[in-house]
């Protein structure tokens, strides 16, 4: 808890970084769910001429590839939340002078901005 008043927008760069970090986190989400539910229904989803599929003529062929491309897509997921946590805390301790840490806000501020494009682009491919 801080002693000290700092002014009224004083946290306003941290919430706006923890939003921008948040939405990211809810980006990766999005795609890690969107391939394991196609990892995992794939019969149920595409179901079209396996020869030309990835791991195909089978369908147990089929289905195994993409389910085996779900698995790391989805520990690299929760790696990455992770990592987005730890950041998100360093910028909050970093706002409230328990820490400093200076590499936390651009990163952060990369991060937020990689997202948007990512997302913009994976929108524009739908």
């Amino acid at each position: 808890m801080r002693t000290v008043s700092r002014g009224r927008f004083a946290d306003a760069p941290a919430a706006l970084l923890g939003m921008g970090l948040g939405l990211v986190a809810w980006f990766i989400v999005l795609i890690s769910t969107q391939a394991a539910v196609n990892g995992a229904l794939y019969p149920l989803l595409d179901a079209h001429d396996y020869q030309n599929s990835w791991g195909g003529p089978t369908l147990a062929g089929a289905w195994a590839a993409h389910a085996g491309l779900a698995v790391p897509i989805l520990v690299a997921a929760v790696w990455l939340l992770r990592g987005l946590v730890a950041l998100g805390s360093y910028d909050q301790e970093s706002s409230t002078g328990a820490r400093s840490h200076r590499w936390s806000r651009p990163l952060a501020i990369l991060l937020a901005a990689a997202g948007a494009a990512l997302f913009v682009g994976w929108l524009n491919q739908l």
